[in-house]
């Protein structure tokens, strides 16, 4: 292991390679500051012995010289036995430790010990820094594959509901086309959270408003019963793992079809979605101001939105509301759970 020994007294510095020989170590000498970051610069070392008193410089010149190059060899630093200051000042200089220079017999066993222990140091940092650079690698790779099979899904749900579209021009009945066309819808729902998961930052959350959105504008675009139907949206900042998105995105559905199927049978009229939270619950509600909703008839249709709606609520952990005090006439339904 090669080391740079910079120092100006010559005698020192052949003691120190000779004794520091016998523990594997090739000291490399530099009898000045200059020569030393010269040597430093042209060369590679394992470390550096550097001693504070040159004769118009010090140590920490060199410390400061060698910071700005941003090289990681680990430097030790010798001091006199009264220079606890100095070696102060050279720890946060950016030396890794420092010995004292005394005339007894323990400073190479003490400066061999340092070089070793600094060398550890320096060889496990290394390997942590490593490490790390391969966690965030890892990290990428897998935000990055995640991405592509979110992209790759909704691109092949996409392709599905084109299909589905396609079967519902060559229907022959018009219970036929709606089944379809609810089929597409919530088949759009879920692809929705895909892309949204593509396209975002955190592929591990969904931002609600960002996902429900151009949920609703394909919604009213795709289904003839939104004809004369105007959906209007209040949708706060909030973000949700992918499973609470799909079950939110399917019952939002079912509800917004429902209303636009039945709310308004004589004309047009205005449906409201509304997306709130407080004190750490949240309620996604959907309220219209037509003929009202029954509870005692039972659902319209096939009742099969009202069970999506119901399962739904069970993965999401959520309660469903109809109906609201202050609002007699027209639908109300609100779906609240924890966020």
């Amino acid at each position: 292991m090669r080391i740079l020994y910079v120092d100006d007294d010559p005698a020192l510095a052949r003691l120190a390679t000779r004794v520091l020989a016998r523990s594997d170590f090739e000291v490399i000498h530099a009898p000045s500051i200059e020569t030393g970051l010269e040597l430093f610069a042209a060369e590679e070392f394992e470390a550096v012995v550097l001693d504070h008193y040159f004769e118009n410089q010090t140590g920490l010149n060199f410390l400061e010289a060698i910071a700005e190059r941003g090289k990681m060899t680990p430097v030790l630093y010798v001091t006199g036995s009264s220079d606890a200051d100095v070696a102060i000042r050279a720890l946060k200089g950016g030396a890794a430790d420092y010995v004292v220079k005394t005339a007894t017999d323990d400073f190479f066993p003490l400066l061999t010990s340092a070089l070793e222990q600094a060398l550890e140091n320096a060889r496990l940092r290394r390997e942590k820094e490593e490490a790390d650079r391969q966690l965030i690698l890892a990290k990428e790779r897998a935000e990055l594959l995640l991405a592509e099979m979110n992209h790759r899904i909704a691109n092949s749900l996409s392709l599905v509901s084109a299909m589905i579209r396609m079967q519902m021009q060559i229907a022959d009945s018009e219970e036929t086309k709606t089944a379809l066309n609810e089929t597409q819808n919530r088949i759009t729902a879920i692809a929705g959270v895909h892309r949204s998961l593509y396209t975002s930052e955190n592929v591990g959350e969904v931002q609600l408003d960002v996902y429900l959105g151009p949920l609703l504008a394909e919604l009213q675009g795709t289904n003839a019963a939104a004809r004369g139907t105007t959906l209007s949206t209040d949708l706060c900042r909030l973000s949700t793992t992918a499973d609470k998105a799909v079950a939110l995105g399917v019952i939002l559905i079912e509800l917004v079809t429902n209303a636009m199927k039945y709310a308004y049978p004589g004309g047009s009229g205005e449906v409201r979605i509304k997306l709130q939270t407080q004190n750490g619950n949240a309620t996604l509600s959907v309220e219209d101001d037509g003929i009202g909703y029954d509870s005692t008839n039972g659902p319209k249709g096939t009742g099969l939105g009202t069970r999506l709606i119901n399962a739904m609520s069970i993965t999401l952990g959520a309660t469903v509301t109809y109906g609201r005090d202050d609002k007699p006439t027209g639908t109300y339904v609100a779906v609240n759970w924890q966020q």
